[in-house]
């Protein structure tokens, strides 16, 4: 594709916005209300109805771009948009409109787009995004790219030399993701926009995004992953992650689960294998405590103890878990019918609590001198001092 193929943006003036910045965000529905929008001005014409058809090239959308191509063959026959190969057709006079050259201009990138020459186009872009990965990111590079992709994006099309995969994801790497993050996770998106079966393109972008706290869009990428997705570890992980991120303990868990598993058959099993065990007793004794409480503060009693069994099935000896087993049993217990009950539950909790606060170094008063009305209050404060020091060991045990 010739330079000027792919140089300036087609913008429509007069509030309808920029029909190719909505096609690159892949933003369709709202393309179509914008183009119904435009085509009830009277200023519609043409010129305008090629840089819609344009727009739906870049958004994948062919049927719609070839629909608008007719449109605007019936809104200026003399265009010549779609030849008369028979010759049933008197020829139409030529238009001589201001917007005529434009409308050509158009219609030849419109050619250009609709049947771009893949290998022709590769060797025009690779150099401009070796010497700049940013390219990727506007125009007219990044609309040459999408183009491009989806046009070899299919199984059975000859593949581009050398390879676009392996060309392109060396450039942004951990070095330029550190570097500019924001503009490293739009350009690995763009890439698993025109490569939707490339695995590593679909991770990276979910990783990224999720890193930045764009959780819907991380989603996105993870939805429907490729087979290939589903056998890379680092899938999985970025999984357990997200839904770490939005407090789902047990889902993650699981994720992590999956990716020991696949790790095993990698060649690098020694490295990933203990990384993700890390990870997965992070998330067990941080965040899966902490969501056994919130569950049970909330009154989700079944539900708080389903997870916490969950979790002491794969850490039984760590004291925090068990510590608030025996905490929601004791909740859970029926309250006693006399006073001498009460005392006794006030003074077991009272015990409790003054051995644990003895351990850390804390001095205490004696509850036994201290009057009945205070020794309830001061029972009170040392229950809700025992629970924050409960919590304080499931953040940091860890550290």
């Amino acid at each position: 594709m010739p330079s000027e193929a792919m140089s300036g943006e087609a913008r429509v003036e007069g509030g309808e916005g920029d029909w190719l910045a909505l096609a690159r965000r892949g933003q369709t529905l709202e393309l179509a209300r914008r183009a119904q929008q435009g085509r009830s001005t009277a200023g519609w014409s043409a010129a305008r109805a090629l840089e819609l058809a344009l727009a739906w090239l870049l958004a994948g959308e062919l049927r719609q771009a070839d629909l608008a191509l007719l449109e605007a063959d019936q809104l200026d026959p003399s265009l010549g948009l779609v030849p008369d190969v028979w010759g049933l057709w008197p020829a139409p006079p030529a238009s001589r409109s201001a917007g005529r050259q434009q409308a050509l201009a158009l219609a030849e990138r419109f050619q250009r787009w609709r049947h771009p020459h893949p290998q022709s186009l590769w060797q025009e872009l690779r150099p401009q995004l070796q010497a700049n990965w940013r390219s990727a990111l506007e125009p007219p590079v990044g609309d040459g790219l999408l183009i491009l992709g989806r046009a070899t994006a299919e199984p059975d099309v000859a593949q581009l030399d050398p390879p676009l995969e392996a060309t392109l994801a060396p450039l942004v790497a951990d070095a330029e993701i550190a570097a500019e993050p924001a503009a490293s996770s739009r350009f690995w998106q763009r890439l698993a926009t025109i490569r939707p079966h490339w695995a590593l393109a679909r991770i990276r972008a979910a990783d990224l995004t999720l890193a930045r706290g764009e959780w819907e869009a991380s989603e996105r990428w993870l939805a429907d992953p490729p087979a290939s997705a589903r056998r890379n570890p680092w899938f999985h992980d970025v999984s357990a992650r997200q839904a770490l991120a939005r407090g789902d303990v047990e889902a993650a868990l699981l994720a992590w689960d999956e990716a020991i598993q696949c790790a095993e058959t990698q060649d690098d099993a020694n490295d990933l294998i203990p990384l993700f065990a890390q990870r997965r007793q992070e998330a067990r004794r941080g965040p899966g405590v902490l969501q056994v409480r919130s569950l049970a503060n909330r009154g989700e009693r079944d539900r708080a103890l389903a997870l916490l069994a969950r979790l002491l099935e794969e850490d039984p000896q760590w004291q925090p878990l068990r510590h608030l087993r025996e905490q929601l049993n004791t909740r859970s217990a029926p309250p006693a019918e006399d006073a001498a009950g009460r005392q006794g539950d006030m003074q077991a909790v009272l015990d409790r609590a003054a051995a644990r606060l003895r351990a850390l170094g804390v001095a205490i008063p004696s509850a036994a001198a201290a009057p009945a009305a205070e020794g309830q209050e001061l029972a009170s404060e040392l229950a809700a001092l025992e629970r924050r020091f409960s919590e304080f060991e499931a953040r940091f045990a860890l550290a």
